[in-house]
């Protein structure tokens, strides 16, 4: 069977530097069972109308599958209908988190043949042995489509236990030079001031060495993660480093797993295994700030690392509750001071705006960030689909298309959820990112 993947254009404001990396996974298990398979990267290319007509026109393919996050949805639906017109032949598909999510909206609006629920690599390739033998799509766990005007849903797919058992993304079917080209994480490290003076990236790959997270945040989005944590092998993981060095001369790696820290034992095996190898490569990771323990992180940057992202999303201890992050601040605090003592640059992100934000959080939140000498701005707290903060404010965010329209990357804001003005909410938000102190604001809206 002839697939092509097309991944949707996200974060158009940045340069593109993640792989897709689910999408390039799914590509390699088909093409290893015997498919001939081509993925169209217009995230990567971000081609002009013109130039995505063109490129969405040519070759004929027996199955074409979109993918992406919730963000995409807007992409999406302009797309499909000129994939169908285009390709009338092939059987059109649609996963990742936005199917996923949303799956009743997006077979609704969105002309495609069934969507693909939850881990794809499996699902797809049972369904093209289910289209090429005639067999029913109810055979094939993990999918939605529709029987008329009915919509259909098969049995849930179990999550990948062994990741060890997928082969490495199909990376030679993506515009690596594009991607190798643009720092991973914006290069913000490699700026500052905090980051080795002697370290040189030239060209940076993303790994995700493990799927779903122990923890339950109400801002983080969990369809895909339902099961238990599970982890690549530290041995499974430096294999893929090594093909990335030798096949792409790749000399920073940035692990974009939830938390890459989560397991100890693991993360110093694969610094063991690592120090092993006869190339050198810089490493980043996220992490909770709760993994970060002296010890731990020492022995990482012995192993080459130079980056750990944490999400502390608050200064606030009633804020940090009410969004189950599980965390308190102090333990925020001993992590930030004790990644940077170890030699490691510390990453941190904030999330402005949570349901009962007041101007006694902001503060906090701001003396935090001052006491720590963080520069760092802060996300909307947006409630995306598939999130428990969703459920918890679906009924003040109207019509659900209308509201999915307005996503973007959480830069951008979309719904005030705090019982704030809108005129008060964005004035401490300046206060929140550092912006003006909180005696500025208060002039402002008290003059003299």
């Amino acid at each position: 069977m002839r697939a092509l993947f097309v991944n949707s254009p996200i974060r158009l404001n940045a340069p593109p530097n993640c792989i897709p990396y689910g999408l390039a996974t799914i590509a390699a298990v088909l093409r290893d069972a015997g498919h001939y398979v081509e993925i169209l990267d217009l995230n990567a290319l971000r081609p002009d109308e013109e130039a995505t007509l063109r490129l969405v026109r040519r070759g004929r393919w027996d199955l074409i599958g979109l993918s992406g996050l919730i963000t995409t949805y807007a992409h999406q639906k302009r797309l499909a209908p000129l994939l169908r017109e285009f390709h009338p032949q092939a059987f059109l598909i649609t996963g990742g988190g936005l199917v996923t999510s949303i799956p009743e909206l997006v077979m609704e609006k969105i002309p495609v043949d069934a969507g693909v629920l939850g881990e794809g690599e499996i699902t797809a390739l049972e369904l093209v042995e289910a289209l090429e033998q005639g067999r029913s799509l109810g055979d094939v766990d993990g999918l939605v489509w529709r029987e008329g005007t009915e919509l259909r849903f098969s049995r849930p797919r179990k999550n990948i236990r062994d990741l060890d058992s997928l082969p490495v993304p199909a990376w030679d079917l993506l515009p690596m030079d594009i991607y190798l080209r643009n720092p991973i994480w914006g290069g913000r490290a490699v700026n500052s001031s905090d980051f080795p003076s002697d370290i040189r990236v030239n060209r940076s790959m993303n790994i995700i060495s493990s799927r779903g997270c122990p923890y339950s945040c109400k801002f983080c989005y969990h369809l895909f993660g339902q099961s238990k944590y599970r982890f690549r092998s530290p041995g499974n993981i430096i294999g893929e480093i090594r093909l990335l060095a030798e096949r792409y001369g790749v000399d920073f790696v940035g692990f974009v797993d939830d938390n890459f820290m989560a397991s100890s034992r693991r993360v110093v095996e694969f610094c063991e295994l690592l120090e092993r190898e006869p190339y050198k490569v810089w490493w980043g990771c996220h992490g909770r700030a709760d993994s970060a323990r002296p010890a731990l992180l020492e022995r990482m940057h012995e192993a080459g690392c130079v980056w750990i992202g944490y999400g502390i999303e608050s200064g606030s201890q009633r804020i940090l509750e009410a969004m189950n992050k599980n965390l308190t601040v102090a333990q925020a605090e001993e992590a930030i001071q004790a990644t940077r003592r170890a030699g490691i640059f510390a990453n941190t992100t904030f999330i402005y705006g949570w349901p009962g934000e007041n101007a006694e959080s902001v503060r906090e939140t701001a003396d935090f960030k001052r006491r720590l000498g963080i520069e760092a701005g802060s996300f909307f707290a947006t409630p995306y689909p598939g999130t428990m903060l969703f459920e918890e404010v679906r009924d003040r965010l109207g019509e659900l298309e209308d509201f999915v329209l307005k996503l973007d990357n959480a830069t951008e804001f979309v719904v005030n959820l705090t019982e704030l003005s809108d005129d008060e909410y964005f004035a401490l938000k300046d206060v929140y990112d550092g912006k003006k102190s909180p005696e500025q604001v208060a002039q402002l809206h008290n003059p003299r």
